[in-house]
């Protein structure tokens, strides 16, 4: 039988892609996006406009959907650069999208989740939440942030029968790392270059978004999710690169990687 699956975050990557693959499914997608016209053509039970910064749109939303079984928080943003770099408002708006915003759309649909004593959240995470690296501390924070809270949640709603997931993932290939916003001060100049350089000479073929929806639709549909999921087959595998070195191994590896990479 489908699921009332409510996704925010649906105008492009991700979330589009989700939207799409649990719609195929035969599940009742209520897809959202800050503006509704960016997601007008997806074939779904329900389009809203939902910006996850506000209170309001997240209680008018809560309204028009009514009762879900599923949330899946997607909506979030990035900012690429030092951690001193960005303007205090900058920082706010990527806390405001990927935590507080996450947190508002909780609060409006735990209510009936937990009155219904049934339920799942999926919180899309990030294997940087768990490896925090030069230029990605902000998002990583926020990540960090986000599985901190759905840990505590998965204890919390368990009495209630309401599952939490985080879903984390390593690289795809979407518009979100295009889309971010890299504030890019000349100190941090040479760093921002040795750090692309790294990236680019790591990084495997990426995920399509399309792929990582299926994994995750797969996995709402068995059920019973575990506390973390591996979106993209890799993100644990990128995780245990850094849980599993001592601290001080863990900067010396980086640090002579970071340089090496710029001489080779």
């Amino acid at each position: 039988m489908g699921k009332r699956i409510l996704i925010t975050g649906c105008s492009s990557g991700l979330g589009r892609a989700m939207a799409a693959e649990l719609a195929r499914r035969g599940h009742a997608v209520v897809a959202t996006a800050r503006r509704r016209a960016t997601i007008a053509d997806l074939d779904v039970a329900q389009h809203l406009a939902l910006d996850v910064m506000s209170d309001q749109s997240v209680a008018d939303a809560v309204g028009a959907a009514g009762a879900i079984d599923i949330l899946i928080n997607n909506a979030g943003v990035t900012v690429w650069g030092a951690v001193e770099s960005p303007s205090a408002t900058d920082v706010q708006r990527i806390f405001d999208t990927n935590v507080f915003g996450a947190l508002r759309v909780l609060r409006g649909f735990l209510p009936a989740m937990r009155a219904r004593k049934a339920g799942a959240i999926y919180q899309i995470s990030s294997a940087a939440a768990r490896r925090s690296t030069a230029l990605l501390g902000h998002y990583a924070a926020t990540k960090a942030a986000l599985e901190a809270y759905s840990e505590a949640l998965r204890i919390e709603l368990a009495p209630f029968g309401i599952d939490v997931c985080i879903v984390s993932l390593g690289a795809i290939e979407t518009k979100f790392g295009d889309n971010r916003q890299e504030v890019i001060s000349p100190d941090y100049a040479d760093l921002a270059a040795r750090v692309k350089g790294r990236i680019a000479a790591s990084r495997k073929v990426p995920w399509s978004a399309e792929s990582v929806a299926v994994r995750i639709a797969d996995a709402i549909e068995a059920g019973k999710p575990p506390l973390r999921l591996d979106g993209t087959s890799d993100a644990f595998a990128l995780i245990a690169q850094r849980t599993t070195l001592a601290d001080d191994e863990w900067e010396r590896r980086t640090l002579a990687d970071l340089w090496r990479s710029q001489a080779a």
